[in-house]
């Protein structure tokens, strides 16, 4: 599908004085991955909490299914919009499978939870598992509350870390399934898998945008050597 999902015109972020986010565009149609990537610092992570809309001092133009996250009521906004932070937590020590009932979605829970590899988790606490195992949770508590894919906007910062192997592998299947569903999936990464296996990569360094296009455009021996010396 050719639809605009998400629309960033020369988005900004400043924290006081430092600017985080200088001026970046983005647009992301559905069924489309997008990876935001660049070494530690760059902006990744601000730059996807402003397309969320939780930063409402972020400037420039944002639109998320045609409407600006950072206005309007946060409910209207969750409909169509889903977002994982990186090191998601929990005030209190829940057992797993109680998390879809606090998401509301219990069996889209149990579906997500078995399907990123924490099906044995369900009757745990949340005190007793790793942080791998916590992140595996909380994703799939995430996920559930996304009711249609189609036209929506997935954003997922370092949705793989902590991982292993296999519950990495089923989250960027899962990613890539989303948008065949329809949805735009924006994902800040250093999982090298997931930004080869993109549809676009933005190659962010202090706050900038250096670079944007397929992967085989962006990866290049020279952008590597610019952004990370390496």
């Amino acid at each position: 599908m050719s639809e605009i999902i998400i629309k960033a015109i020369g988005l900004g972020v400043e924290f006081g004085s430092r600017r985080a986010v200088d001026g970046v565009s983005l647009l992301a149609n559905g069924g489309t991955v997008t990876a935001i990537v660049g070494p530690n610092g760059s902006g990744k992570t601000t730059l996807l909490r402003a397309l969320a809309g939780l930063i409402p001092a972020a400037s420039g133009i944002l639109e998320i299914c045609g409407a600006d996250p950072r206005r309007g009521a946060p409910a209207d906004h969750a409909r169509h919009r889903i977002y994982c932070p990186q090191k998601p937590t929990s005030s209190w020590d829940y057992r797993v499978e109680e998390l879809g009932e606090i998401c509301g979605e219990p069996a889209d829970f149990e579906t997500w939870l078995s399907r990123l590899g924490g099906r044995e988790l369900a009757t745990r606490p949340l005190s007793e598992l790793s942080g791998g195992e916590q992140k595996c949770a909380h994703l799939a508590m995430i996920l559930a509350t996304l009711h249609e894919a189609y036209g929506c906007a997935v954003l997922l910062d370092e949705p793989t870390t902590s991982l292993d192997l296999v519950r990495q592998q089923a989250v960027r299947d899962a990613a890539r399934d989303l948008a065949r569903a329809g949805a735009a999936c924006v994902v800040a990464t250093h999982d090298i898998d997931f930004i080869r296996s993109a549809d676009t990569v933005l190659v962010l360094s202090e706050g900038r945008l250096i670079a944007s296009g397929p992967p085989e455009q962006t990866l290049t021996l020279e952008i590597s050597r610019a952004i990370w010396g390496a």
